[in-house]
């Protein structure tokens, strides 16, 4: 309970600046020029174009607002920049409304009030590989990301939600640019995010079904895409290092008037630092912004991604110490005979519409496209699905007080379709007969609200609900097969329904712009995977209709807050209660096959707390750091795994849940010397252990990493060809460790010693780049 002081403590110095008021805002001045006289029409065109200039001035201003604000930095209300204007020094000129084309000093709000949330800014996403999300994400604090088997493929894990996944990211909601990435069946590859393409990660922390329905166990990541005007140009990005990585990218942005437009495209590969890993992936991400008029924006947005990747499997324990770096397997289970390897394409086409009704209302609607085609050497899968959502968001108010009000409604749909062959292990990967056939869908549909509401000045309440209904339908064939032929042994059928409720309540102080305390009480739930359901106990084929839905409650405090000029921090602890956690384990079938069961935990617990702070003690000098830590336990937990048609039983309670890590903590100090536009960074991590089984006889050693960018340099070239140069040369786990990058749960049917869990992550690596803007 000792660490829950540092909470306190940092509570404590922010309730001790009450009543030192809001740090003081600048006052635009204006100057008034000489008066000339214009013809009529040239003075409407020369003001229009004002306008529009205005215009995307305060939507950038806006955009800088919301990343304060993401990163606990409140900005001055436009009220009180508005207030400071009118007092300003004698021969200013007041603030002009121009109510007639509708640019409005505050735009109606979309960021919740009262929840969680830290983001990144440029610096984390540039000079430097850009080889995964990893690299950009530890620098927050309440998230985990891992290393998967190779690529851009990352875990991620939020407050222990997310981590007990065989693959991809679950149970956290993904999104890009104001999209969802994370299809209707709660998946969410992120292999379709290049980090070179990003301005800014946002993540807002705990349960949040209320705001982001189904899935919402752990929280929300959202990605944002550079646009067309910070490009401005064409940029070009080639990067080389160890394991013959490589990597090329271009961008092309330009804002015309009403129309922005950005293009990204990179193509990137790898040897891979572990036997059997290499991969080569293409990306391309078009971003279309078109301001139809004042009042209404048209969004567009497309990303491709082709991936082909060899995967090695994972090690026991006993691998691991051998030699981390091995593709794993036996004379039976080699991966280059299996022909281990994926050939996927990721899809996703989609439109943002949003009008503004009137000054103070606006309604967004948006439609996507979204698919996975999936090429294993076990089967091909195929997962298109249709997302759509229509909100409303109102800034009013009730009585004297002002109210923010939020409706909307959303519906979605996925299929599946996919077969699955024996593996004729001929070192080719070949298909034999099949093995199984699935099909199945996919339907959500729901609705929610959101009141805030500021009933005295500098204290708001905010209150929101969401409800959905949840449909999945669909089949599994079953066969039984040799080298030549299949036969059908079964065929397991589902159709369940779930309706799902989240209530979400917070209160938060706001001291000044630079300090906000709150606390919250919130909901977040998630229904089985359609695999839960048609998955077996040993791993085998079978019908698993005892899965429940999962539910979690988490209750908060925290704050950020600005210490002084230079010192901004982050501190929160939080409680989260489960319900029927589902817990996914993996476990062997045969000797060249594995499958994934799902039971639940009666009652599971998580707490913990979260720092994160920014330092700038001197003019260039910039130290942060990002510190996690988490107690996770069964309360209530019968486990159950099936050996040869026997079902056995074990009484977790009291244990740990495994794949959490109880501490993280990460460290980073940069330099950047402004005049001559060079600078460097050095970082270090600390990664707890953790359990791969239920029963904690088996786990994943703590590690220490540290890397250092030795030299990124910028400059900007004023001439016709050139406009700036990037370089930067960067050094990863300088000392060689070799650690644990990814496990997951693993049952306890199968003895410790036999356990494949783990995958080792990337030993030293050195890498380089440079950057042209056009």
């Amino acid at each position: 309970m000792s660490l829950f002081r540092w909470v306190i403590v940092i509570l404590g110095l922010t309730f001790m600046q009450i009543g030192s008021g809001p740090h003081p805002a600048r006052a635009a001045e204006v100057s008034s020029g000489g008066e000339e006289v214009v013809e009529e029409a040239v003075l409407d065109q020369r003001e229009q174009a004002l306008k529009q200039k205005l215009k995307g001035i305060i939507d950038q201003l806006e955009e800088v607002k919301d990343m304060r604000r993401a990163r606990g930095r409140q900005a001055p209300e436009p009220s009180v920049i508005q207030e400071q204007q009118a007092e300003g020094p004698p021969g200013t000129v007041p603030e002009i409304a121009l109510t007639d084309i509708r640019v409005m000093s505050q735009r109606v709000e979309s960021r919740p009030t009262g929840v969680t949330q830290s983001s990144t800014d440029r610096s984390e996403h540039e000079s430097q590989p850009t080889r995964h999300l990893r690299e950009s994400l530890e620098s927050i604090p309440g998230i985990v990301p891992r290393q998967e088997h190779g690529g851009r493929e990352v875990n991620l894990s939020i407050r222990g939600s997310g981590n007990k996944t065989g693959c991809c990211v679950r149970n956290i909601k993904m999104y890009e640019d104001g999209f969802s990435v994370t299809q209707p069946d709660g998946t969410a590859r992120p292999e379709l995010h290049d980090p070179w393409f990003l301005r800014s990660i946002e993540v807002r922390r705990g349960p949040s079904s209320s705001l982001y329905d189904n899935y919402a166990l752990g929280g929300m990541v959202h990605l944002r895409t550079r646009r067309g005007r910070d490009i401005d140009g064409v940029e070009t990005f080639v990067t080389a290092g160890s394991y013959g990585y490589h990597k090329q990218a271009i961008a092309i942005g330009k804002e015309y008037g009403n129309l922005d437009i950005a293009l990204f495209s990179s193509y990137q590969r790898e040897d891979g630092w572990r036997d059997h890993s290499q991969y080569w992936m293409s990306t391309v991400n078009l971003n279309i912004r078109y301001r139809i008029d004042d009042r209404q924006t048209l969004y567009v947005k497309a990303v491709n991604v082709d991936e082909d990747e060899k995967f090695p499997t994972r090690l026991t324990l006993s691998q691991f110490r051998a030699n981390p770096r091995q593709m794993g397997g036996t004379s039976t289970t080699n991966p280059v005979t299996l022909g281990q390897k994926l050939r996927d394409r990721l899809t996703m086409v989609g439109a943002i519409y949003e009008r503004q009704i009137d000054a103070n209302t606006v309604l967004t609607t948006e439609a996507d496209y979204h698919v996975k085609d999936i090429n294993q050497p076990v089967g091909t899968t195929v997962n298109p699905s249709f997302k759509h959502y229509t909100d409303l968001r109102h800034d009013g108010k009730l009585g004297s007080m002002p109210l923010k009000s939020y409706l909307g409604f959303f519906a979605n749909y996925l299929e599946q379709e996919g077969v699955n062959n024996l593996n004729l292990n001929n070192g080719s990967g070949a298909f034999g007969p099949v093995t199984q056939q699935n099909r199945f869908s996919v339907r959500n549909i729901g609705g929610r609200f959101r009141e805030e509401l500021e009933f005295t000045p500098k204290w708001i309440l905010a209150v929101g609900l969401g409800y959905e209904r949840s449909d999945i339908s669909g089949f599994v064939n079953n066969f039984s097969a040799t080298t030549t032929t299949s036969t059908l042994t079964s065929t397991v059928g589902v159709n369940r329904s779930f309706d799902n409720w989240a209530p979400d309540i917070s209160l938060t102080y706001r001291l000044n712009e630079g300090t906000n305390i709150w606390t919250r009480a919130s909901v977040g739930y998630g229904i089985p995977q359609f695999s839960n359901m048609t998955v077996g106990l040993d791993g085998n084929p079978g019908f698993n209709n005892n899965v429940k839905p999962q539910k979690n409650f988490n209750v908060e405090i925290g704050t950020n807050t600005q210490l002084t000029p230079t010192l901004w921090v982050e501190a929160v602890g939080f409680w989260t209660f489960f319900k029927d956690e589902i817990i996914t384990q993996s476990v062997p079938i045969t000797p060249t096959t594995a499958g994934n069961f799902a039971v639940n935990a009666k009652e599971s617990q998580y707490r913990g707390i979260e720092l994160g702070w920014r330092w700038m003690p001197l003019e260039g000098l910039r130290l942060t750091g990002a510190y996690t830590h988490m107690d996770s336990q069964y309360i209530r937990f019968v486990d159950q795994f099936g050996t040869g048609g026997v079902v056995t039983r074990v009484n977790q309670s009291g244990r740990q849940v495994p794949s959490v890590e109880k501490n993280v903590f990460n460290i980073k100090a940069a330099y950047d010397h402004t005049p001559s536009g060079l600078g460097g960074w050095v970082e270090g991590s600390w990664i707890d252990s953790f359990y791969v089984n239920n029963n904690n006889t088996l786990g994943a050693p703590s590690y220490v990493l540290f890397n250092a960018n030795a030299h990124h340099y910028y400059r900007t070239h004023n001439n016709r060809y050139i406009k700036f140069i990037k370089t930067y040369v960067e050094l990863d786990n300088i000392f060689d460790k070799a650690y644990v990058a990814w496990a997951t749960p693993v049952a306890d049917s199968v003895a410790d010693a036999n356990k494949q869990a783990f995958y080792a992550g990337i030993g030293r690596a050195f890498y380089a780049g440079v950057t042209l803007g056009f």
